[in-house]
């Protein structure tokens, strides 16, 4: 496993996902998809910066957890797919958590049972502000 992950670093070529927004013939294919027509989708680079194993594969089989830090356009998805063809097997993910988008980090938000909170949601918007603003 660790070998094959080696294999999806830096800039890679990648086939999104028929269930994606991408327009094919000014419609979303998820959309066209949806109809039962086959939609064939374009390799485009992206960028993984970071992918790493968060638990040994040996504690957690047949499942693994992974960190990544990508780059904008890059589908999870047909990650985690092309790691499992490169293995000879399937795949499919349980659970996503976006940890950053931009500026802004997972640590920084707030459930949402507090943003009906006065204070709190003021303090939110000011940080935000101070964010964008950069």
């Amino acid at each position: 496993l660790r070998a094959a992950l080696g294999k999806f670093q830096g800039e890679i070529s990648q086939i999104p996902p028929v269930y994606s927004a991408i327009k094919k013939d000014g419609k979303k294919a998820y959309e066209l998809a949806r109809k039962g027509i086959e939609v064939e989708m374009a390799p485009r680079q992206v960028t993984i910066y970071k992918l790493q194993l968060t638990k040994q594969y040996e504690e957690t089989k047949p499942c693994f957890h992974l960190s990544i830090e990508c780059g904008g356009g890059t589908y999870i998805r047909s990650l985690v797919r092309d790691i499992a063809q490169e293995l000879g097997t399937a795949a499919h993910m349980q659970h996503l958590i976006r940890t950053k988008q931009g500026e802004f980090v997972l640590a920084d938000c707030m459930e949402a049972e507090h943003l009906c909170e006065g204070p709190v949601i003021l303090s939110a918007l000011h940080e935000a502000n101070n964010l964008l603003a950069k």
